[in-house]
């Protein structure tokens, strides 16, 4: 008695591999039209944030006097801004490495500050579009990137809440009860945010949508090792940005009554929360909201108008420094061959 054969079914990859083929060349085709697109719209932003600030300082101007300023510590200001965005970048390169994605050093700070960029835009997307796509054609893996600006997103912005409330208690003047009673629910908030199991929950939300399960090594990567150092990454960076605001602020009007650790705690927790609560906003850059919040914090230690001044200035600043970042980076990039 003859076995019957087995019957092997036809493979259906064949008609599925020219679709996807297909699609690959059309993306391709397409390619140089879709990042002139993108860079054109982060520019277009970009520039309006810029304009913005110009108007600003035209607006406050009464309130300048230039040659009462000291641009030393100015200068000095924008060097400690430039320096405090480098451990941000450093943690989100560790937790691409976290998660199996190799990627060059300076490739990956290029990639990372240039996504900077894409906060300017409406709805905060693009900063992951233009990421994904520095990192994309060097094999990287598009989910576990997502993941990764994710977490240095959410880590960043509740390290700073926890910073920003914790210094309020450190200033000149007592808060008052609102702000004593919304830190006080702000930082046990921030810090389930930032627990390992926090992270493997939202995975597991993901892993049942339309994006689907992550690779397996981003899950294994959610150790309390790995939150600790990012998180002690995040808060070195709030600590710089609030002592360049605190040195921004001494060279636009330098008084005896800042240098003291009770103003620098003020700028510090300033700083922090204009930031935390401009992310919130979804606006562009933070526009307004983070000025608003600076202005008030700081309306403790200088006369109001100085205060805004000095939020305005720090958005200059701040600017100043992505751009002298972006730029020494890609002198770097360039000279240096990929590892």
């Amino acid at each position: 008695m003859q076995t019957p054969e087995k019957v092997v079914p036809k493979e259906k990859t064949s008609v599925s591999t020219d679709k996807q083929k297909d699609q690959w060349n059309w993306l391709t085709r397409f390619k140089p039209g879709l990042n002139w697109a993108i860079a054109i719209l982060v520019v277009l932003f970009l520039i309006l944030t810029i304009r913005k600030a110009y108007s600003d300082v035209l607006v406050h101007r009464e309130y300048l006097d230039l040659s009462a300023m000291d641009w030393r510590w100015l200068f000095a200001g924008v060097l400690v801004y430039t320096v405090g965005m480098m451990p941000a970048a450093v943690a989100w390169l560790q937790t691409l490495r976290a998660f199996g994605q190799t990627v060059p050093f300076w490739v990956g700070l290029h990639a990372y500050f240039i996504g900077h960029l894409g906060k300017y835009v409406p709805g905060k997307a693009m900063v992951v579009v233009l990421r994904v796509g520095r990192l994309a054609p060097l094999g990287i893996e598009i989910k576990p990137t997502i993941v990764s600006i994710f977490v240095e997103t959410l880590t960043s912005i509740a390290v700073g809440a926890i910073v920003g409330c914790i210094f309020i208690f450190l200033t000149p003047e007592f808060p008052p009860p609102w702000l004593v009673m919304g830190a006080a629910i702000c930082i046990p908030c921030s810090f389930v945010c930032l627990l390992p199991h926090t992270f493997r929950a939202i995975l597991a939300i993901l892993a049942k949508s339309k994006i689907g399960r992550m690779p397996r090594s981003v899950s294994e990567a959610f150790t309390w090792r790995m939150m600790i150092r990012t998180c002690a990454w995040m808060a070195l960076g709030w600590l710089l940005h609030g002592t360049a605001g605190w040195l921004v602020l001494s060279g636009i009007q330098s008084t005896p009554g800042l240098w003291t650790f009770q103003a620098w705690a003020a700028c510090v927790s300033a700083v922090s929360l204009g930031a935390v609560v401009g992310f919130a906003s979804m606006l562009p850059g933070g526009a307004v909201v983070r000025e608003l919040v600076i202005t008030g914090l700081l309306s403790n230690i200088v006369p109001q108008p100085i205060a805004l001044f000095a939020a305005i200035a720090f958005r200059i600043a701040n600017l100043i420094a992505e751009f002298l970042v972006i730029g020494a980076i890609s002198l770097v990039k360039r000279k240096t061959p990929a590892r």
